[in-house]
């Protein structure tokens, strides 16, 4: 699982319907409303209400981010698209279906399906995108609240995917009190001897430069066996304080782990499930290996023997996601 907790400063407008009002790419929204502390992290710009839980979110990408390397294949980077996917529903969360600020968020499962369609060149300038979305309430009960989220991607006006993600709002107290239980379960902090693991080398995860790498080797290590070791600093995967491991760092680490037993860059496809936290003091395994099909790359990340998380990554090139008639 993977929370994101929210700040109380930011008290989002009322929401209105505004199926005529064109959006906006000027402004980066407030930082709070994403549940970001840095403004440089916020991708969205803009969201309206075009009809019953429908909404259209308006995002500015910029050519020099993290998440934004060029030379994969694909005409945009799958994790820029989960990271603006998961900043909309914080927004629309809170926005339009009256989520109070201070809760927070668990994310559930994640299903991206990216199309190929579209130019691969990187523009000098930021990239516009827009989420057409259907964000709806799954169920209510006194401690949570679970939404769902569908959204086909465009970039600059080019259908570039479409993803579905479902998480929880959790009432605080009630959070808190499954992270002490999950804190108290879990095994003392006993992380490998110091000069023991080995980072990979950047090319291996898949960068020019060292300071992305999440994953480490430890001598004698099965080949697609790896220990999470990230920057704590890193002013994208850890944009502000966390009581556990974000959700994001896992799903990057995956990547990684996948390049690194030969897999392409970039998925076409990412099927994820949250199912328990991880404690930021106690070691994280990844493993990964070929999927059951070809193209595919199964990984999963284990903590004291409880899986954290898991996914299957697929690389075949993708139809229009959006032609089987049931696009939001």
């Amino acid at each position: 699982m993977s929370s994101i907790t929210a700040s109380p400063r930011y008290l989002p407008p009322a929401a209105r319907a505004s199926p005529r009002r064109g959006l906006s790419f000027r402004h980066r929204l407030p930082a709070a409303a994403v549940h970001k502390a840095a403004p440089g992290e916020v991708l969205l710009t803009d969201a309206a209400r075009t009809g019953d839980d429908r909404f259209r979110v308006a995002a500015r990408w910029d050519r020099h981010r993290f998440l934004h390397h060029g030379g994969t294949g694909l005409p945009t980077d799958p994790l820029l698209v989960v990271e603006t996917v998961r900043q909309a529903l914080i927004h629309l969360s809170h926005r339009f279906h009256g989520v109070p600020q201070g809760h927070p968020f668990v994310l559930d499962t994640l299903d991206l399906r990216l199309t190929r369609a579209g130019s691969t060149h990187r523009p000098a300038g930021p990239q516009h995108a827009v989420l057409d979305a259907v964000c709806t309430r799954t169920t209510t009960t006194p401690h949570r609240t679970g939404l769902a989220l569908d959204a086909v991607v465009s970039v600059d006006g080019v259908t570039a995917g479409r993803a579905g993600i479902h998480w929880e709002v959790r009432d605080p107290e009630f959070y808190a009190l499954v992270r002490d239980r999950a804190r108290r379960k879990a095994a003392a902090p006993s992380g490998p001897p110091a000069g023991e693991s080995r980072r990979l080398a950047p090319r291996e995860a898949g960068y020019a430069d060292g300071r992305h790498v999440l994953l480490a080797r430890t001598p004698g290590s099965a080949p697609g066996a790896f220990l999470l070791d990230p920057d704590p600093g890193h002013p994208v995967l850890f944009d502000h304080p966390s009581d556990h491991v974000p959700g994001m760092v896992l799903l990057e680490a995956f990547r990684q782990a996948a390049r690194a037993i030969g897999a392409p860059p970039d998925p076409t496809r990412v099927r994820a499930a949250f199912t328990a936290f991880g404690e930021p003091d106690a070691p994280v395994r990844v493993a990964a290996r070929p999927g059951p099909e070809p193209g595919t790359t199964e990984v999963a990340a284990v903590q004291s023997g409880a899986t954290l998380a898991s996914a299957l990554l697929g690389y075949a090139p993708l139809d229009d996601v959006t032609a089987r008639g049931d696009a939001p």
